[in-house]
């Protein structure tokens, strides 16, 4: 918004500048007829010799671009070098030997917060890209411009494993999950949802760290280095990193759970019309639309899921439920052919919910505002305005 303002000043300023230069040519070439035969001109001549001098406006225009350009260069330097305020490293102890805070640790990683889907190299060429079995955990591409993705740049995410996480610390990571800060001190992309984990109740946090360490060493660079597009570098840089935790002691409902897990589950990313450059649009939450392109070929768009006639209102809890668990069988992860119907939604992983998290789940999304909002589920173009279709069939 700062730089279409800025952008807007300095096209008002210059076609003030061109509309004298105009007006003064004319006059000097004896064109005063032209100048009364047209009702702008006598506008513009109006406003230049009759209430301000042209000296008057070259003072105003000078001083005006430069206040502009000291704005625009304090604000940068504010943003770029002054923000985020950097917490320190927490000080937490994890026992690491905990054995049910490893296997809760593992239930997240693997099957709610899906941290290996996105740490992992993920075979696109099998329904819900699945990742590679011996790799989990390593490190691979995940979003980019060049691909048709809407992320504002090209992102690889960090190997994971003990290989590269070994020399940090808790705490460090902690930090990391949470508020988007690595171990220098310096912020990651948004795209890495430390604002959905800010929420995680402290023993979940801890949990996944103390299973995370359990995965095996894989020594693995990434393809790329991420590399995000300098407005959207200095937007990410604004936003909060205050850590708001969801305490588990609070839940008191299964509709309490199911925003919980939504929450960490990071639902919202695929599921909340949004841009990269805006927060969520909370007006439509979780009502689906959002375009994916699929490296086999066509277009996937997310589903809405409220309870809407366009969404799941028709839905029952026992649907939804097997709908999850329809993916345990070995038939389910099959290998796509070329411009069919392919799907981001790790069911590989979310498959292993247990039935109360998704029994919980369901109550939430039946207690928030139903939005109107009809997906096409596959498309092999990319379109605009998407159709009518069963939102959750295999999507």
């Amino acid at each position: 918004m700062y730089f279409l303002l800025i952008v807007f000043v300095i096209v008002f300023f210059a076609s003030i500048i061109t509309i004298r230069n105009d007006l003064q040519f004319l006059k000097q070439k004896q064109f005063q007829a032209a100048i009364d035969h047209s009702r702008f001109l006598r506008l513009m001549e109006l406003i230049f010799n009759k209430y301000f001098a042209w000296r008057l406006w070259k003072k105003i225009l000078t001083g005006a671009i430069l206040i502009i350009i000291v704005l625009t260069g304090i604000t940068y330097l504010y943003i770029r070098y002054a923000l985020p305020k950097i917490p320190s490293v927490p000080d937490i102890v994890i026992d690491h030997h905990d054995s049910s805070l490893l296997k809760r640790g593992e239930y997240l990683v693997e099957h709610v917060a899906v941290c290996v889907d996105c740490h992992s190299p993920r075979d696109v060429n099998y329904f819900s890209w699945p990742f590679v079995g011996n790799q989990k955990g390593a490190g691979g591409p995940f979003l980019s411009q060049k691909l048709g993705f809407t992320f504002p740049g090209e992102g690889f995410t960090p190997n994971i494993t003990p290989s590269n996480l070994g020399s940090w610390s808790d705490g460090e990571v902690y930090r990391l999950l949470t508020r988007g800060i690595d171990k220098d001190g310096e912020t990651i992309n948004h795209a890495m949802p430390f604002q959905n984990f800010s929420h995680l109740d402290p023993h979940d946090a801890k949990a996944i760290i103390a299973y995370i360490r359990t995965l095996p060493a894989i020594k693995n660079t990434p393809a790329g280095v991420t590399k995000i597009n300098f407005f959207h570098s200095l937007y990410n840089r604004t936003i909060s990193r205050e850590v708001k935790p969801i305490y588990l002691d609070s839940l008191k409902t299964a509709i309490d759970s199911g925003h919980y897990l939504v929450t960490i589950a990071s639902c919202n990313d695929c599921h909340t019309p949004k841009k990269w450059l805006e927060i969520n649009d909370t007006s439509r939450l979780l009502s689906g639309g959002l375009e994916f392109p699929l490296p086999t070929g066509g277009f996937v768009h997310s589903a809405n899921l409220t309870p809407d006639e366009s969404g799941l209102i028709s839905w029952t809890e026992a649907t939804f439920v097997k709908k999850f668990k329809s993916y345990r069988d070995s038939g389910a992860i099959y290998k796509v052919s070329p411009n069919s119907l392919n799907s981001l939604m790790p069911w590989s992983d979310f498959d292993a919910m247990t039935e109360n998290d998704l029994k919980a789940i369901y109550a939430y999304l039946k207690s928030i505002k139903p939005v109107y909002n009809p997906v096409v589920k596959f498309t092999k173009k990319s379109v605009k305005k998407l159709k009518t279709s069963d939102p959750m069939d295999d999507n």
